[in-house]
């Protein structure tokens, strides 16, 4: 019976372990309940445990090259960061003068360059912010931006062994299994080409499919005569018992943007002088409160 095939077999359970130990952790990293590295640690341990791999096998990932290689490239990036080279680099690739596809092109061919020889997570870790302030300072939505910049840094790590984790894992096995390892620029003879017509399509079709939304600054910045918001003067507020015109003009802030006053009430009343230093909330929003009037802050 397969029960006592089971039990003569221990083999036949393994890949129903394994494959139940797979949708485990697919369902750990989907939830988030534990972080990607703890999640993958954990499913190890449990095949571990389970007898599944012996300790070498379960230690050979530690010390495979291509692994120690990722690690190596954090560490290159992270000099390139602190040396602000990729910074200058991006800013006079771009321009200031560029329209939405030229800018396009030229920042997906600096990001597929530079990821071929670096990893590609820090490569867009470290692009990101510089695109979207640029995006912002030449008036352009980053979201145009910011899926081409990732597309074409995958596109980048097609053109050597060392572009992406995924080759340089591939080459760590290839070499335990004593396969032939290609060359440094091998891959390129395919990863080029389909690079190539990748950009094109991303500067071509891009500025076409993605959204041309801003995020919350854009839409302040374009809707700010529709949007309200609520001050609360504190008792150091250096212009506190001057004249609410005075006090906006000292702040250059026009007489017509204040909605009303909202004087916060003690339980002892008393009335507000010029030199009373009680919290006052300028509020923009509706309701029977103080309007707005000459008096003072």
């Amino acid at each position: 019976t397969s029960a006592e095939t089971m039990e003569g077999d221990p083999a036949v359970w393994h890949p129903w372990f394994v494959l139940c130990t797979i949708v485990l952790l697919f369902g750990a990293l989907v939830s988030g309940w534990k972080t990607p590295d703890m999640a993958a640690f954990m499913a190890l341990c449990l095949v571990w445990n389970a007898g599944i791999i012996d300790t070498q096998d379960a230690i050979s990932g530690f010390t495979n090259t291509g692994v120690l290689a990722v690690g190596v490239l954090f560490v290159v990036v992270q000099a390139v960061e602190r040396s602000q080279l990729a910074l200058v680099m991006a800013r006079r690739a771009f321009g200031m003068n560029t329209g939405i596809r030229f800018g396009l092109a030229r920042l997906c061919t600096l990001c597929f360059a530079i990821s071929g020889f670096l990893n590609n997570t820090p490569v867009v870790a470290l692009l990101t912010p510089i695109t979207r302030d640029w995006a912002r300072t030449r008036g352009f939505s980053p979201s145009t931006f910011l899926i081409p910049l990732s597309y074409s840094t995958i596109f980048g790590g097609l053109l050597t062994t060392v572009g992406t984790s995924t080759n340089l894992v591939v080459m760590g096995l290839a070499e335990d299994m004593e396969l032939q390892i290609p060359g440094f620029f091998d891959i390129a003879l395919v990863g080029f080409p389909v690079g190539l017509v990748g950009i094109i399509y991303l500067v071509l079709v891009g500025p076409i499919l993605l959204p041309k939304t801003g995020g919350l600054l854009r839409y302040a910045k374009d809707n700010q005569r529709e949007l309200v918001t609520e001050v609360q003067v504190e008792k150091t507020f250096k212009y506190l018992g001057q004249p609410v015109g005075l006090a906006l003009a000292m702040l250059g802030l026009h007489r017509d943007c204040l909605v009303k006053i909202r004087r916060l009430r003690h339980k002892k009343a008393h009335i507000p002088q010029p030199s009373d230093s009680s919290p006052v909330s300028i509020s923009t929003s509706t309701g029977e409160q103080e309007p707005a009037g000459p008096g003072s802050t």
